[in-house]
């Protein structure tokens, strides 16, 4: 399908209609002209009541987290119910919640409405979808069960999105603590400890090691926890640097995977979505090399993709999966071992599937156990500080009456 040239660009017309059961329908649709745009509202079996030119451009928006899964939950439903795929996308455009998100879901439609095949509509706003959807959803469609795939496609992102929710679960409280801590010594060093410097001036006499330590701190801990929350923003901005360009899949692997505690979770996580994206390709109808392939560009992990590959370089030479075993570097000696049997009893797709399930399980109870660790960890981080700014400002004056008491004897 060819290009339009500038003075051949579609434009877009805003309808209000209705279907054949009266239920009233708006929105737009890309057409070249008025009249075309009504005969596709026609083929739609549509009764135009009102259409008009769309003088405003929407900019559309990414689908992610719940946008994606309400969105993909409405497409299974109406496409089970036999519902035209193109009239169904003006539907849930309907129920989105910004204009943004509506023009996403709109544009696809529009697509489909000139024709385009459902595979390209996607593959031509695929920054808007996640990763390989519109594959997916061609794999689907060759399939003859697109319902089932959209479902089971469905429930991957809820599992990757699933474990996104709890990590920052675990770690947002923490992080609370810590920035809560800082902000609190920063006040303290800014606004208290000199008051009390000034006073211990008064007394003349030699302070103690702790005391001497938090007045000394009025000098550079403002300078630190500024850096820090400089330092932290930059992170921020390098990271999404790096999402731009796609590199941060491969910073991820070589910084996260070898931290402990957040390190074996991410790793379990990246095996389970694996399987379950190898068995994604495998139930649309893929030979095992290349549902392999899909699942390495799904997961977007150099290293796990590097013995995805070796995987298929052992099939694409006549060896099963497990002569894999020892040589990779994320994926268990279990699951070619178990890919390699249930290929032999034709039962692949459960297999994967239960390989995801597991690992899946083990990530998330490992992700569990991790605030029972950093919670006693913060606990004793905040009574070891709070103790040793009490007692250093208060050494002083326990030495003072010291004195005064001996004097007086």
């Amino acid at each position: 399908m060819t290009e339009t040239t500038n003075d051949q660009r579609d434009d877009a017309f805003a309808y209000q209609a209705q279907t054949t059961d009266g239920q009233t329908v708006v929105g737009t649709i890309d057409a070249r002209n008025i009249e075309q745009a009504q005969r596709l509202l026609q083929n739609l079996r549509l009764r135009v009541l009102r259409i008009e030119p769309a003088h405003r451009a929407v900019r559309t928006k990414r689908l992610n987290g719940e946008d994606f899964l309400s969105f993909n939950q409405q497409l299974t439903h109406l496409t089970t119910a036999g519902l035209p795929i193109e009239h169904g996308l003006r539907l849930i455009a309907q129920d989105m919640r910004t204009g943004r998100l509506r023009a996403t879901v709109q544009q696809v439609a529009g697509e489909l409405e000139r024709g385009t095949p459902l595979d390209q509509a996607f593959e031509k706003h695929r920054n808007n979808f996640p990763p390989l959807y519109a594959r997916l959803v061609a794999a689907g469609v060759a399939s003859s069960n697109l319902p089932g795939m959209l479902m089971s496609l469905g429930r991957h992102m809820e599992m990757v999105y699933r474990l996104r929710a709890m990590l920052w679960r675990v770690f947002s409280y923490p992080l609370m603590v810590l920035i809560g801590l800082g902000v609190v010594m920063l006040f303290l060093t800014v606004a208290i400890i000199p008051k009390f410097e000034q006073i211990f001036r008064d007394f003349g006499t030699k302070l103690p090691a702790l005391t001497q330590f938090l007045l000394d701190t009025t000098h550079w801990m403002p300078t630190l926890l500024i850096t820090l929350a400089v330092l932290a923003v930059v992170i921020v901005i390098l990271w999404q640097v790096a999402r731009a360009t796609g590199h941060d899949r491969a910073i991820a692997d070589a910084v996260l995977l070898p931290m402990p505690l957040i390190g074996p979770v991410l790793k379990r996580n990246l095996i389970a979505r694996w399987c379950d994206a190898v068995r994604l390709g495998v139930e649309a109808g893929l030979d095992l090399p290349r549902a392999i392939e899909l699942a390495n560009e799904a997961v977007a992990s150099p290293r796990l993709a590097r013995d995805g590959n070796e995987v298929i370089g052992a099939l694409n030479s006549g060896k099963t999966p497990d002569a894999v075993i020892g040589s990779t570097r994320v994926l268990p000696a279990t699951v070619p071992a178990a890919i390699t049997l249930g290929a032999q009893n034709n039962d692949l797709p459960r297999t994967l599937a239960t390989l995801s399930d597991m690992y899946q399980q083990q990530a998330e109870t490992r992700l569990n156990l991790i605030p029972g660790l950093l919670t006693p960890l913060l606990i004793l981080l905040l009574a070891v500080t709070i103790g040793i700014v009490i007692l250093g400002l208060f050494m002083p004056f326990i030495s003072l009456i010291q004195n005064l008491t001996g004097s007086g004897k």
